[in-house]
Formats: C-alpha cells, structure tokens, sequence
C-alpha cells in the first residue's frame, strides 16, 4: 500500500506541472467588477482533521472545544472515535498532508471572502474549517453566512481536491473526477459563497431561468477568483472551452430554432444544464459538445448584459429576478 502511494504521488506531482504550462497559456475574460481596497480577513483557520485523525489519540475535550459545529449532527464520542479508525478516511487525511498546502489555500481563500464582502456586502466568515468529508461531491465546500445574533463560518473538505488520477476516486465517473482538483477549490468555494445569495430561480421553471442562474453564478465566481481562467471557472478542460467559444454561434442558434430557452421539460433542463459528460443538443455535433452547455450560453448572456449596463454593480446584477429582462438587454449576439 505504501508503495503504490509513493507512485501516486510522484504521478500526481507531475500532473501538477503539466498542468501549471497549459495553464498559463489558457486565457480568461477580465472580470467586470474590481475591488480597489480589500478588507482585512482575520479569521481562525482550524484543522478538524488534524484533531480527528492526527497524533496517538483522540484529544476529545479539544474537539469539544474548538470543533463545535462538527458535532452538531452527532456528539457521541464513540461515533468519532470510528471514524478516526476508517482506513479510507486515514488514507484521505494522509494524502492531504502530503499534497495540499493549507496555509496557501487559506491566503487564496481569505481574498475570496475579502472579495465577497466588499462586492457583495457578505459577511467574512470568524472560522475557516478544514476537514474529511469522506469524498462529497454536492458540497464540497461550505459557506454560513451567520446573522446579527450568529457568526459566520466556512468549511472545505480537502479529500474532494487530491487531482482525477487520485486512486480513491475510482468509483467516480470520469467527469466528476476531472474537477476533483486543487485548482478547482477556488472555485468552488466561491460558488458556496455566492450561492446564499443566488436563488435557484425565481418560481421560474424554463431553461432560461436556470441559464440565467447559472451566469450570475459564474461571473460573481469570476469576480471572487479573478487570478483563475475562465474555462476553469465553468469547470471547462481549456480543449473543451476553445471548442464551445468556436461553436457559440451555431449552439445558440440550436437553442432559438429548437426554442429551448422557455422549455420547462426536466429533460431538457437536466441535459442542457446539469453536469454530465456531454450535452444532447440533438443535433450531429452532439459528441463533442460538453457538459453544461447552457451554463457556458448563459454565462456569456450575463456578461453581455453587464457590459451594457456598466451602472449596476454585481449585487445589483445578481438581485434582478426577471429572468426575461436578462434576455431582452443582454442584447446577446455570439
């Protein structure tokens, strides 16, 4: 075991790098929305999953103290204790230590909250929590944005970002495991940020409604991590990006003929805009389209409807509930 590990993490460091080059050349739009002074980000950054899985014992008085909103769902200490002794789980912690860097995530991830409270007026979390999350891949990442009478707090599993070729990740379809990446915890932690304020969608059931959702999703994502590529921003291979801004114009033209924006089929809704390693356009070019594709049209909508309205600002963009209204001023014309 500890052999094919080692190999993992050769392997992994030489993804690492490669990817780092195709990276650099990968462009990405600039964002729309700027932040001249950021606030101070003084949070506590505490590592559950030192107290949880590191040293000869579980130090529980300690997690007690200083772990409380882990315990929220079960305080029984022998609950805890089993989970300090699954193997997977120690497998995840152990390749955590040895691959990621929680003290440049934390920096990277306080300039995000920064971001957030200064464009969109959210409270910056008191608490950063790392954990083992036991691989989620709905919610990665969390975000608490308190109350008057509450603090704020954030949370990031670190074992759902090991990169696609981490062994555990086995049991997960391809296309999941591809954003299982360091490069993606930006991301995704700022979608859990903008998603308590970016309601899905409205009362509005049509295609257009989660295509609009999902634009405002992105171009505040894009707002929060304005150092990382779009096609990284939408979850994109740079290939696969290159390939849907080559294609925007026929693909838009599908949506209109086929009039797919005012659809309310779920169908529709979970081929066009839902995660899956294709998009079923119906049309011959259906094998290369990835993904999502109506996330990337209605991306590129809001941005056009930001550039044509230079005087709101993005907390005003993403408060607009007529999904209709994006439509009409976003003048969009790939």
């Amino acid at each position: 075991m500890k052999g094919s590990y080692q190999i993992y993490l050769f392997t992994a460091t030489l993804l690492a790098a490669m990817a780092f080059f195709i990276q650099r050349g990968c462009q990405r739009e600039s964002s729309l929305f700027t932040v001249e002074k950021l606030p101070e980000v003084d949070w506590e950054v505490r590592s559950f999953d030192d107290a949880l899985f590191s040293g000869d014992s579980m130090d529980w008085k300690n997690i007690q103290q200083s772990f409380q909103p882990f315990l929220q769902g079960n305080s029984q200490q022998f609950f805890w204790q089993n989970e300090r002794e699954n193997q997977q789980l120690n497998d995840h912690y152990t390749n955590v230590q040895n691959l990621l860097d929680k003290s440049a995530i934390s920096e990277e991830l306080a300039l995000i909250a920064a971001r957030a409270n200064a464009l969109l007026a959210l409270s910056i979390p008191s608490h950063l929590y790392f954990y083992i999350s036991g691989i989620d891949l709905q919610t990665p990442c969390l975000y608490y944005p308190g109350s008057a009478s509450e603090s704020s707090f954030a949370f990031v599993g670190l074992d759902n970002y090991l990169g696609a070729a981490y062994p555990g990740y086995r049991a997960i379809a391809g296309y999941q495991r591809e954003l299982m990446r360091k490069e993606q915890l930006p991301v995704q932690f700022a979608h859990a940020v903008v998603s308590t304020i970016n309601p899905n969608h409205f009362n509005d059931e049509t295609l257009l409604a989660q295509m609009i959702y999902y634009g405002k999703l992105h171009m505040a994502t894009e707002a929060l991590c304005p150092e990382v590529n779009t096609a990284e921003i939408l979850g994109y291979s740079t290939e696969a990006y290159a390939f849907l801004e080559d294609s925007e114009r026929q693909i838009w033209e599908v949506f209109v003929r086929e009039k797919l924006l005012f659809s309310t089929d779920m169908m529709i809704r979970q081929r066009l805009a839902e995660p899956a390693p294709f998009s079923k356009l119906g049309t011959a070019m259906d094998a290369d389209v990835p993904g999502q594709v109506a996330q990337f049209i209605g991306y590129k909508m809001l941005r056009s409807f930001a550039d044509n309205h230079p005087e709101l600002s993005l907390n005003e963009i993403l408060n607009i509930r007529d999904a209709q209204k994006f439509l009409r001023e976003a003048q969009y014309k790939p």
